[in-house]
């Protein structure tokens, strides 16, 4: 299941956000709460050969709006995801050649409050966080409020 709705979002970046093919942007993994996605460095990198701040902001991003979409994508509903504000911390030098931007866990008061306004008004808001790390912790961190509109 977790498949399908990885390769449905990956053809929806590729249909509707190109940049995100140009930028080799692909999702890795989902476990129903938390999106991970990858990008390569060759194509994103900055004349210090570390990843493009850009890049890296667009990479959060998109991790953020492909969370909501398989959030969606659960319920069997579609929606415009929009990101509404969104914040980010660039705390050292990207270098992986794999970059790999993870969701964290979402906060289940949050998400319970999601799906509820969902269900009962068609539309919701969600804030995501989102974050790329190494072993001696994040190198970059992501806060995003998105909001979901009637298609």
């Amino acid at each position: 299941m977790h498949a399908a709705a990885l390769l449905e979002l990956q053809q929806t970046l590729q249909s509707e956000m190109p940049i995100s093919t140009a930028m080799a942007i692909r999702p890795v993994s989902w476990d129903g709460c938390q999106l991970a996605m990858e990008m390569p460095l060759a194509p994103n990198r900055n004349h210090q050969y570390s990843a493009f701040a850009g890049s890296i902001n667009a990479l959060l991003t998109i991790v953020g709006w492909g969370t909501v979409f398989l959030l969606l994508h659960h319920e069997g509903r579609a929606g415009n995801v929009v990101i509404r504000r969104s914040q980010i911390r660039y705390l050292r030098p990207v270098r992986d050649e794999m970059i790999i931007a993870r969701g964290l866990p979402l906060d289940p008061s949050g998400l319970e409050f999601f799906y509820e306004f969902l269900r009962s008004k068609g539309h919701s808001k969600i804030d995501i966080a989102a974050e790329i790390a190494d072993a001696d912790g994040p190198l970059a961190s992501f806060q995003g409020s998105y909001v979901v509109q009637n298609k």
